[in-house]
């Protein structure tokens, strides 16, 4: 409840009294509603925000990342003096916990088995940043959405990774002939030691 335009209480739910406006006047805070924003997309992870969505790794490669935070109000105070938006407040820990995860991890990591450890770590660091600006929110979600090298550069990417398989498939083909092939030269070897060990046996006995 606000009193000539400044806070004067936090009332539970349910009928209460209050002056007239101008003297007193309310604001109904939902703190049970589960909220969410989109980095690097809207709508659909097909309309891309590049702004947003483009990030540098450690190793100085460009991804395009994309993911959603759902977030709650916790402190309805918080929530109504100290933010002029809460989507653009978590929007921008958001971009800044991501970027900043992003630019100390490999591109590997981040594109493929890093995806999880991304997410629990900037849930972390957001919090920590709306807490630090007393926002009344409170992150209760982050997922990644989608995390790829960009356009421009995908189909090199493709090639690099295709490339890097076929290298692995010849590899373990060579190998497997390899070790078809040694064991059986090996006692092809032995045999014919022992044949030759066999033959000069007999000569000298002869």
């Amino acid at each position: 409840m606000l009193q000539f335009g400044s806070f004067k209480e936090t009332t539970e739910p349910g009928l209460r009294w209050r002056f007239p406006t101008p003297i007193q006047t309310h604001e109904l805070v939902n703190l049970t509603g589960v909220r969410t924003v989109e980095i690097g997309y809207r709508g659909s992870e097909r309309n891309k925000v590049l702004k947003e969505a483009l990030m540098l790794t450690d190793d100085e490669n460009i991804v395009n990342i994309q993911f959603a935070v759902q977030y709650i109000l916790k402190d309805p105070v918080e929530y109504m003096f100290n933010n002029r938006s809460t989507d653009d407040a978590v929007m921008g820990a958001a971009e800044t916990s991501v970027r900043e995860i992003v630019g100390k991890s490999k591109m590997d990591f981040v594109l493929y088995e890093g995806r999880e450890q991304i997410a629990t770590q900037a849930t972390k660091l957001m919090q920590d940043i709306l807490d630090r600006y007393k926002s009344g929110i409170m992150i209760s979600k982050v997922t990644m959405q989608n995390a790829q090298p960009p356009e421009q550069v995908q189909a090199a990417f493709d090639d690099a990774v295709k490339a890097g398989q076929d290298h692995e498939r010849q590899k373990n083909e060579g190998q497997a002939y390899a070790n078809d092939v040694i064991p059986k030269a090996k006692g092809t070897a032995a045999r014919l030691i022992e044949e030759a060990n066999g033959q000069a046996a007999r000569d000298c006995n002869g």
